[in-house]
């Protein structure tokens, strides 16, 4: 039995030094003859170059920076693509999937602007989070969206009828095409209430129907759903700036309204991702997958541990549903400088911004949300991002469990006095295991795997000697995740 030292959670090897090396997933899905984008994420010193080794299909093209796009025929297109710099260079074995609903292959890693800003955004905020994205070489990494959140919303235009943005956005295709020419994709926020979520006594933002309100939703909260319809007028204006991606928000998560607004995004001839949140039903599970790629059934995350551990315990009955093209959302990460319990209107109340969860608890946070497969999304303030932060973010190795190509769901094992195992299976006939003390004390535990196998740590970025047992002391709140490969 292997007795496992103390965590000491990694350093990252810097972004822009060393030979190049792939990041992100192996596996991208698009619609047929819709236009799409991928960015090829990779470490390395710059400059870069990208090229195919591999016929592309046709209507499909690499540019030199490493950005595929294009649109094409259905069909499964095994590519094999090159990154070469100074020092040497990386192939990825790459797959480009064309069908029906192949949208979200891998679960989304992105940015997102509610619990680093709340109401507080606009235009040069946006930009400057796309800027440090690229800068911090989280980019290379794998996060590849930044995504506006509510408050963007003005008014509607008069001859189209499609919502435009206020005056903290005036130019958002200027903005939209400063974000793609990073090599990034961008999201935008809506929803099927008459008013929006992040609407205040002295702001009110638009959402996508309008007066009367429909009898059918009318309790809901910031007033319900109208029975004037928006949908194919605002999803042709974000096509219009060149969005990516939807986060769809309203109480009920009802079918009617998601399969309106998926139908509507299509009509644009563009690919959007489409994510379904704030509260998302187990009965519609069969539904929801012909139309978004990710739902939601939890409340915000703060930076609280109650918090944290409320929205994990809330995937237990989401796992089995999970897979390729269907990501339960754990929501945004609250790790780092948030706005999010310290800022009111546009104001702080608070002089101290610093994250409240401890080490340990933030280590689980990322590393649960990494191993469960959910979208993850930071929504700190890059600009000001703290080293610890940093490092546990920018792990490359958690990441690579979340975007693992097979998808497959994580189980559950046990569940036993605030100790929990997860197991998932990942490619390469490797194994990842989750071990979480939910407790608030330290907790001896032994785990036996049934045979020998070649550890490795990816918390820590370490390999660990070969062994059919370990034993482990759990801090409180605390996680160790381990990566099994069966011994020849």
């Amino acid at each position: 039995m292997l007795d496992l030292p103390s965590l000491t959670l990694a350093v990252p090897p810097p972004f822009d030094q060393g030979a190049p090396h792939f990041n992100g997933a192996s596996v991208f899905g698009a619609t047929p003859n819709h236009q799409f984008m991928y960015a090829f994420p990779v470490r390395g010193e710059r400059p870069l170059s990208f090229s195919a080794e591999s016929p592309l299909p046709p209507g499909v093209a690499l540019s030199p920076q490493g950005i595929l796009s294009g649109s094409t025929e259905a069909g499964e297109y095994p590519l094999l693509i090159t990154a070469k710099n100074n020092l040497g260079t990386a192939s990825i074995e790459f797959t480009l999937k064309v069908g029906e609903r192949m949208l979200g292959r891998t679960p989304q890693l992105a940015w997102t602007s509610w619990n680093a800003m709340m109401r507080n955004i606009n235009q040069e905020k946006i930009l400057a989070q796309a800027q440090a994205l690229v800068a911090t070489g989280l980019a290379s990494r794998g996060y590849y969206s930044i995504n506006i959140d509510s408050c963007w919303q003005g008014q509607r235009d008069p001859k189209t009828t499609a919502l435009l943005a206020n005056s903290r956005f005036p130019d958002m295709k200027c903005l939209v095409d400063a974000i793609h020419t990073l090599g990034l994709k961008a999201g935008i926020y809506s929803t099927p209430m008459v008013i929006a979520w992040g609407s205040s006594a002295v702001e009110i933002f638009r959402g996508g129907s309008y007066y009367p309100l429909d009898p059918k939703y009318y309790m809901l909260p910031f007033g319900g759903c109208g029975v004037t319809h928006f949908e194919t007028q605002d999803a042709a204006q974000w096509a219009h700036w060149g969005f990516d991606y939807l986060k769809y928000d309203w109480a009920i998560c009802d079918v009617e309204h998601t399969r309106l607004m998926r139908e509507a995004l299509d009509k644009t001839g563009k690919d959007f991702q489409m994510s379904l949140t704030v509260k998302c039903s187990l009965d519609n599970i069969g539904e929801y997958p012909k139309y978004a790629q990710m739902y939601r059934s939890n409340p915000d995350t703060s930076d609280r541990w109650a918090s944290i551990k409320a929205n994990l315990l809330s995937a237990d009955n989401w796992l089995p549903h999970t897979g390729p093209g269907k990501w339960f959302d754990l929501d945004m990460l609250a790790l780092g400088r948030m706005a999010i319990e310290r800022i009111k209107y546009n104001e702080f109340y608070t002089n101290s911004p610093e994250n409240r969860l401890t080490p340990d608890e933030q280590i689980t946070h990322f590393a649960m949300w990494c191993f469960l497969a959910s979208p993850v999304q930071l929504s700190f303030d890059l600009t000001d991002i703290d080293e610890f932060t940093l490092n546990l973010v920018s792990n490359e190795e958690l990441l690579a469990i979340n975007q693992d190509a097979l998808g497959a769901a994580a189980t559950l094992e046990r569940d036993d006095n605030d100790i929990r195992i997860y197991r998932r299976k990942l490619s390469g006939n490797q194994t990842a295991y989750a071990f979480v003390n939910l407790s608030d004390e330290t907790q001896e535990l032994q785990y036996h795997f049934g045979h020998a196998s070649i550890l490795r740590e990816p918390l820590a970025m370490c390999s660990l000697p070969e062994t059919d047992a370990v034993k482990m002391q759990l801090p409180p709140h605390g996680t160790r995740i381990l990566q099994l490969t069966p011994k020849a």
